[in-house]
């Protein structure tokens, strides 16, 4: 067998097999022969041409020979298709929505300059309307450790391909939780920053005020180092900001720590008692790993999930989707057409009133984060079947974001960490969640947590890397 197919794409091992030789033009061949083995399911939207892709290694090459950093060299990358690449097709999930991109989303200019090569399009929720990963009319992939089940979504297509792996690292788009989800049914690292710390121009947005780019990879280090390269300021998206000066990476080793949990009664695993024992079992790892867990009260965190699709919130997305939606296009999922449709009960004095509930909500979950040093929660409380998904498309979608909804418009900063395989060999996530701007003082729990579950990467036979 070549060296190439033997290939783990998490970056520690990739820099380590172009330090003994590998070129970038073998790693594309090799990323094409895996794209042409998994050919029919439904991952990519659009793949770049091979030839395109074997330019842009000549590119990065005569970039790094003029000494460039460069600290993504070589690395492949997808990216959900609800993010321009200009000249590339956006879909956003609907043919006949589908447009040739002008512009090129502020994400894929930073990782191009930092040296990754850019895969093609990934498969997505409709409109990133979903957290299930099936709703797509034209095909949706599958769960890889059990084509029953669902991905994951809205970022479905972003988690498969990292998990299978067809790329080192993507980036998707989180309003919801699609960042976190996918990642925790794919057996992933799942990054969502803090809200306005990466841009979102070129996005399609889905709530504009709180969306943002969440990064899907193998491990926690190869996450930061993508987060590293797309953080920062920019004036082409208003919701840009100036971070305050990065936290101080707080070693565990320092002493103790303190991880909030919602108390018994604010905890749902919707009558799924593996899911239920699996997160029992991660409390107890982060316990060995010296930390002490502390009651908090959920309830301000679960009030602010509800604001995001029971509220006037949900009509930002008419902004971008609403004339397609009333267009009586039958392209359209019928899921993501009654989501679409609910924003229309709402008017202005409703969305003044959901603003400023807001606001005090945040309040009150800041006052519960500031008892601990980050809170810790299962990013899903249970996974389904696509066909039950099928069956009972809201309701189900709705059991997958109660731990999920909260974070962007309360504005934390969140990881999704693999945590160990279920009994029934399906995958298990944990999210641990900070304050606005505290993304790195999370990277060295997540880092040790994921560690101490070990394991393989994603859905490939390559254990993680000590």
């Amino acid at each position: 067998m070549r060296r190439e197919a033997l290939l783990s794409l998490d970056f520690a091992s990739l820099q380590n097999q172009y330090g003994n030789g590998l070129s970038a033009v073998a790693l594309i061949d090799e990323i094409y022969r895996r794209l042409r083995q998994h050919e029919g399911d439904q991952v990519w939207t659009f793949v770049v041409p091979r030839e395109q892709a074997l330019l842009d290694t000549e590119r990065i090459a005569a970039l790094a020979s003029t000494g460039a950093t460069l600290p993504l060299y070589g690395l492949p990358f997808g990216v959900k298709d609800n993010i321009d690449v200009a000249g590339l097709p956006t879909s956003a999930g609907c043919g006949s929505f589908t447009y040739v991109a002008q512009r090129t989303a502020t994400v894929v200019e930073k990782l191009r300059a930092a040296g990754a090569i850019l895969i093609g399009k990934q498969n997505m929720d409709q409109f990133a309307t979903g957290l299930v990963g099936i709703r797509s009319p034209h095909g949706y992939c599958r769960n890889p450790f059990d084509q029953r089940y669902i991905p994951g979504g809205s970022s479905s297509g972003s988690a498969v391909a990292v998990s299978t792996g067809q790329v080192s690292f993507s980036i998707g788009s989180d309003t919801g939780g699609s960042g976190r989800v996918p990642a925790a049914l794919n057996n992933i690292i799942g990054l969502k920053p803090t809200p306005g710390l990466v841009s979102t121009y070129g996005f399609l947005p889905c709530n504009r005020s709180f969306d943002l780019p969440p990064v899907f990879a193998l491990t926690t280090d190869d996450a930061y180092r993508v987060l590293d390269a797309i953080r920062g300021y920019d004036d082409r998206d208003i919701f840009s900001v100036d971070a305050p000066a990065t936290n101080a990476v707080r070693q565990l080793d320092e002493g103790g720590f303190r991880f909030g949990l919602p108390a018994p009664r604010q905890l749902d695993f919707f009558g799924d008692r593996i899911a239920k024992a699996q997160f029992a079992s991660a409390v107890d790892h982060l316990s060995e790993l010296g930390g002490e867990p502390v009651e908090i009260d959920f309830e301000p965190f679960l009030e602010a999930g509800k604001l995001v699709f029971d509220s006037a919130f949900i009509a930002e997305r008419w902004l971008t989707y609403g004339a397609i939606a009333d267009s009586g296009s039958s392209d359209i999922h019928p899921a993501v057409q009654q989501s679409l449709q609910a924003s229309k009960q709402y008017d202005a004095a409703d969305a003044f009133q959901a603003l400023y509930r807001l606001e005090e909500l945040k309040r009150a979950a800041y006052d519960q984060l500031a008892k601990v040093d980050f809170l810790a929660v299962p990013t899903c409380g249970t996974i389904y079947r696509c066909d039950e998904v099928e069956a009972d498309p809201l309701r189900l979608n709705t059991h997958l974001g109660y731990y999920t909804y909260f974070a962007n418009p309360l504005r934390l900063c969140a990881i999704s960490v693999p945590a160990g395989l279920r009994t029934d060999g399906l995958p298990f996530g944990v999210s641990l969640l900070a304050k606005p701007f505290e993304d790195a003082r999370l990277r060295n729990y997540a880092h040790r947590l994921h560690a101490s579950f070990g394991g393989k990467l994603g859905a490939t036979e390559h254990p993680l890397p000590h």
